[in-house]
């Protein structure tokens, strides 16, 4: 089978998954993510979001793809209330989240206002949405084939069962594999390795279909395809696996009990906001980013100031996210302090 569908049943399977096994997110668990690290995170995005709603009549949504267990929203809204009790009273929540064990923790939470919660993105009508679509590492979830550069081209490395275990085997690669590589102008090495989410592009398109006027912010890891693909740099690609706070082992091993995740090709995404009519303001490393958006404001205690450190941090996660800004219907980009 393809990679991508082994990792897709190894994180999405409803019932076997690990997100349907809830996900182990936060300190001291598989893996940390931004709105985990600090609250602070939150808090810079609700002063942005609400210095963008001024541009904005009527209702003001924000939307976020991969929700998770509504951690961030929760954080989000009560910091918006705090800085912008106007807007609050205006604001539409919509999560997006595919997990059911995610959805019911969305349901649970003391979100204000409660937020209309989906299970995809399809679900969002096109044109209806006047605000913010944010998303927080959610294409660097989703599934991926993986291939190999050969003297005779690439090559898709599937997946086979043997002897009880779950083993790489190498096939001709599929002509959308093959186009989709041309497109972004890359070339493997024989024996360089890389990964590409087929369903990247097509969910792209469709939530900025879904943006009538307003902004897609969208923090990954990623990099444009020159890096992404850099024989030098990454020539094994950047599948990973999370368990236990570390990164590293078989992607192969015991489906289901950890997480998977393959750096973002923004090269693409961009060319796909574009292609449906977005503009596209900003691609900067979340340190830059946040730093100019003022998160150091935030700072409570030197405990809370080393946390925020860690999001800007140009050895981690400062330079390993990216924040991607595409806009519709606004004459200038989200901006920062």
């Amino acid at each position: 089978m393809s990679f991508a569908d082994f990792m897709r049943a190894a994180l999405y399977d409803p019932e076997a998954g690990y997100y349907a096994r809830g996900g182990r997110i936060g300190e001291g668990e598989d893996f940390l993510t931004s709105p985990h690290v600090s609250p602070a995170f939150a808090a810079t995005l609700a002063r942005l979001f609400s210095l963008d709603a001024e541009k904005l009549a009527g209702p003001a949504d924000f939307v976020e793809v991969g929700a998770g267990e509504g951690r961030f929203l929760q954080d989000f809204a009560e910091a918006l209330q705090r800085r912008d009790p106007d807007l609050h009273a205006r604001l539409r929540l919509t999560a997006v989240e595919a997990s059911p064990a995610g959805r019911h923790a969305l349901a649970e939470r003391p979100i204000f206002p409660p937020p209309r919660i989906l299970e995809s993105a399809e679900e969002l009508s096109e044109d209806s949405v006047n605000g913010w679509i944010f998303s927080n590492e959610l294409y660097d979830a989703l599934p991926v084939v993986r291939v190999e550069g050969g003297t005779d081209g690439l090559r898709e490395l599937k997946v086979a069962s043997e002897a009880d275990r779950f083993v790489w085997r190498a096939a001709p690669a599929d002509p959308s594999i093959l186009d989709a590589f041309a497109r972004s102008g890359v070339v493997l090495e024989p024996g360089q390795r890389g990964e590409m989410a087929p369903e990247a592009e097509a969910l792209h398109r469709s939530l900025a279909r879904a943006l009538k006027e307003g902004w897609l912010v969208c923090f990954d890891y990623g990099h444009p395809a020159r890096i992404l693909y850099h024989p030098m740099a990454r020539r094994s690609g950047t599948l990973a696996v999370h368990r236990g706070g570390r990164r590293g082992g078989d992607p192969l091993e015991c489906p289901g009990e950890r997480d998977l995740t393959a750096h973002v090709n923004w090269d693409a995404l961009i060319a796909a906001g574009e292609a449906e009519g977005l503009h596209t303001d900003r691609l900067a490393r979340q340190g830059l980013f946040l730093v100019e958006a003022g998160i150091f404001d935030f700072v409570s205690s030197d405990a809370e100031k080393w946390r925020i450190f860690r999001l800007v941090d140009p050895d981690g996660m400062g330079e390993e996210i990216s924040v991607l800004v595409q806009s519709r219907g606004v004459n200038r980009p989200t901006p920062t302090i």
